[in-house]
Order: C-alpha cells, then structure tokens, then sequence
C-alpha cells in the first residue's frame, strides 16, 4: 500500500527563518513541547544568556491566557567533552546555554492555543494543542534509533542485500533520512510522537544532542515546537562513548544530558533519580507507558539488558524492570489502571524482545549469545497479556520487524534515522543460525521484495520511517490501526534520488475493541 505525497523536500528551513524576528541568534534550541495534559503544556528553550524571556500564550479567539518570565538556569550537565574539544575551532567549544522551562497552566482541554516566546531580540511564534480528555480520535507516530552525530553527513548506512552477498551502502546519508522521516512525519500533524530509545549516537557527547535539536527544534526541523516528544531511554542515552563508555559514573553523566532535556510525568516513586526514565501518559481514549528497560538484574545475568552497565547508574540507584523491582511493581499498577479508564493501551521501551537481528538472541557472552540482548524484557509480556496491551513499540535492531505474542503486537521501529540491518538469525540471517524469533508476523528486509528497473528501485526494500497509529471511534466502537509507514526514495534512471513518497508496507494492523 502506499500514499503519494511528493515535494516534501521543500523550503523546511526557510519557513523557519520567517518565524523570527530580529533572526534566531539569541536561542541554542528553538522552543519545544513538553508533558502535555488537558490543563496544561511545558515549554522550554535554551538560550546563549542568562537574560529572562517572556512566554505569552492565546487561545484561538486571540484572547491572552498566559503571560510569565522565565527564570533561566545554567545548563550545567551539558557540557562538551575534553575528546569533543577537536571538532571546535582552536579547541574551543560554545559556552554552556541557560535553559528556559515554564509550565502554562489553566488550559482547557483538547483547544488549540498560539503561543510566543521572546527572547532577546527573538521572537518565536507556534501553536499548540493540550490534551483531550474524552477525544473521538487520536493520531500519534512512533520510531527509534534516529542517533544523532554530526559524522551522519555524508554516512550512508550498510544496506544489506536480501538473499545477496552484494556489499550496499544505502542511497541518502543518515541526516537526509531522518529530516525526510520528519518531514512526513510532520506533513501528518500526529498529536504527539514517541521515540523508543536511541535518540542520539552518544549520549554522553554533547555534539550528538546539539544534532539532536538541530532536527527537531532548530535550524533543520522545528517540529518539537508543535508536537510534543515523548522520549524513551535507550543504550545509547547511557553510553557515554570516548569519555568513558557505558562505565557508571559515564552512563550517569549522559542520562542526566537526557533529563535535562527532557520534562515527562512524574511517575509518583518518590525517587528522583527515576524522574523521566519511567512515565504515563493518558491522551483521551488511550494510556501510553514509557518504560526503562536498559539495564535488567542480576547483573550480567540472563535477567540483564546490558552486560557493559555496572550495577547502578552512577547515582547508585537500579533502574531494574525485573519482578520484585520498583519499576515492574509501577509497571503492573499503571496497566491494572489504564484497563479500568482507557480504550487502548500502548507501551515503548528501548530493547525488543523479539526479533531476529543481533540483539535478538539469549543473554550472555559467547557464541548465541548478545550481551545487549533484548529478551530478558520478555519478562513483561505476561503483564502485557492480563492487562491488554494493545501494541509494544521498541527499537535496538535497527529494522522494521513485527511479531505478534499471544495476541500482543510487538515492533522493532528502529528505521527513524541511522542503521538499516538486515536480520543476524533465520533465513537470510548473517549467523546462519536458527531464527531466534518464532512470533515474526513481518520483516521489512525479507518482505517487502525489491523491484528494480536498471539502475531505479521501483518499489520494496527496508527504508527510513515510522509507526503511525491512528485510534478512532465509529458507531459506539473503537478501534487502532497501526500503518508501518516507509520513506520511499524517488529516484531517476540513473540511480539519483530526486524527490520522496510516503509508502505503506503491506502488514497493517487493525485493532478492534
């Protein structure tokens, strides 16, 4: 199935030039979205000093609703490290920016409000939505692994050959992946988006996150500005790459990049070292969980996620998802909930749990094993099952796989930007082994068959793109449909890409209830 939606390669960033007044100098991250709710909606913004700016929001009347000075804070956790140092000129890197985060308050639910940050001699005009309580329809879009870094320019992604042994790189560079992923992504105005894990190549390196927000709210893409993220902690947000790998106190340095990023729910533990790794979200009809599954217990156990993680996060807190843990006691308690309230209720977590790609197999060191395996999360698919979860969105694998448990859908949405893998196990697999996932129901590599002309693919092949889920109500019922979308490169007959189309692989889902 596919959906034509060509020129999306138009002036992106022209049109975000127009929105600024005085240009874009006083802001290091344009103004983004965070922690929707029927009531109320985060705003926050970086800027290059510490000088206060002014949030004023307006309902759709043009009525003013709220007006409130920031109170600018020194970003300290987002510092450069000593190996960045290279990558500046004469070794000096930006200095660090002041974040800006202010709560609005008071809003009524599912209305449309503009709003307009000023700083400096900037201001920064969008819109916004809050949260519905009782809407009739929800769309939202999923995806992982976009992994942010500067050297994306210019890298292509090995793009293995199905039932081949032709060595491929892919056809665009992971930058133009990703900006075109967004594109469409943004062309559908999805209430919100969830990215399950893996939003840059190293956590800890804070080039990969200035790249981050360059596609996101900055000078590529302002669609966070608009849509609220809803991120997911992934490997890479505890890896903290030259400066120290995933040791401890390293992987805690570059979960606090993310957490100062990132405003989500609290998720009532009472413990702050787990603010923003676990959360809910209720957007009318439906219940979101995010979960933290990047580290599992006992250490270097069967139970484990990542051998290379020590045992505590450098705060000296587990954020383990294991039975008996603070975590999965939070887990049981939100999904006992959400199928009292909600229609529809929908998990991510970074690691799939099934799949056939190199993360696919048991846990463990040595051969058919993976030290950053994803099955022990499978310990939650019992909950899943008693509680009736409709779908689980991950990453890990960097492929489009989908697997069906016992009636619970489960994806590896892992194509948002960086790798496009082939799978490691089953047919075609690179190990040659046995398929290490029995539940597949869909694999972009095998299933989506290529079709050339000459030098022009025609149609097929695994690509960069994204979940998009739309829930609906019709005649007193409900239902989910959840579209695997892929950004089909438009090429000449010479083999150039020239424009992109919004496709649709053949493995739609649709969930009634």
């Amino acid at each position: 199935m596919k959906e034509l939606l060509l020129g999306t390669a138009t002036a992106a960033i022209s049109a975000v030039l127009l929105l600024f007044q005085g240009g874009p100098a006083d802001l290091v991250v344009y103004p983004y979205l965070q922690n929707p709710a029927p009531t109320g909606m985060t705003i926050t913004w970086l800027s290059r000093s510490d000088a206060p700016g002014r949030l004023v929001v307006k309902a759709a009347d043009g009525s003013q609703v709220f007006d409130e000075m920031s109170k600018p804070v020194l970003a300290e956790d987002l510092a450069y490290l000593s190996t960045e140092m290279d990558s500046f000129p004469e070794g000096k890197p930006p200095a660090l920016p002041y974040i800006h985060r202010v709560r609005v308050s008071d809003l009524q639910p599912g209305k449309a409000y503009d709003y307009t940050v000023s700083q400096g001699s900037t201001d920064f005009s969008r819109q916004f939505r809050s949260s519905p309580t009782d809407a009739a329809s929800v769309r939202f879009v999923v995806y992982a692994d976009s992994e942010t870094e500067p050297e994306s320019t210019g890298k292509k992604t090995n793009w293995p050959e199905p039932f081949g042994e032709k060595k491929r790189v892919y056809l665009v560079d992971q930058t133009d992946g990703y900006r075109r992923n967004l594109e469409f992504i943004e062309s559908r105005k999805p209430d919100f988006i969830a990215i399950a894990g893996d939003l840059v190549e190293t956590g800890g390196e804070q080039r990969d996150w200035d790249e981050f927000w360059r596609h996101n709210a900055g000078e590529w893409n302002d669609i966070a500005s608009t849509i609220p993220i809803f991120p997911a902690v992934g490997n890479h947000e505890n890896y903290a790459g030259a400066g120290g790998g995933y040791g401890t106190e390293a992987a805690g340095l570059a979960v606090k990049k993310f957490q100062t990023y990132f405003e989500t729910p609290q998720n009532g533990t009472g413990e702050s070292a787990f603010d923003d790794r676990f959360y809910r979200i209720d957007h009318g009809p439906i219940t979101f969980l995010t979960i933290d599954g990047s580290d599992g217990r006992p250490d270097k156990s069967a139970s484990d996620t990542n051998f290379l993680l020590r045992s505590d996060n450098g705060n000296g807190e587990p954020f383990d998802f294991n039975p008996g843990s603070i975590q999965y006691e939070w887990i049981e308690r939100q999904l006992a909930d959400a199928k009292q309230k909600s229609k529809f209720t929908f998990v991510q977590f970074h690691h799939v749990p099934y799949s056939v790609g190199p993360h696919g197999f048991p846990a463990g060191r040595g051969e058919g094993l993976d030290t950053q395996s994803g099955q022990p999360l499978r310990i939650l698919s019992p909950l899943f099952e008693k509680y009736g979860v409709a779908a689980v969105f991950c990453g890990h694998d960097e492929m489009y796989e989908h697997s069906v448990v016992n009636g619970i859908h489960y994806y590896d949405i892992g194509i948002g930007g960086d790798g496009l893998r082939g799978p490691s196990s089953g047919p075609d697999g690179a190990t040659g082994r046995k398929s290490a996932n029995a539940n597949q129901a869909f694999l972009a590599h095998i299933n989506a068959k290529e079709v050339w002309d000459g030098k022009k693919l025609v149609e097929g092949g695994k690509h960069y793109g994204h979940l998009e889920v739309n829930v609906s109500e019709e005649n007193g019922s409900w239902q989910t449909t959840i579209s695997p979308v892929y950004i089909f490169p438009i090429m000449n007959n010479e083999g150039e890409v020239i424009d992109w189309e919004r496709r649709i692989y053949d493995d739609e889902v649709v969930i009634r209830r």
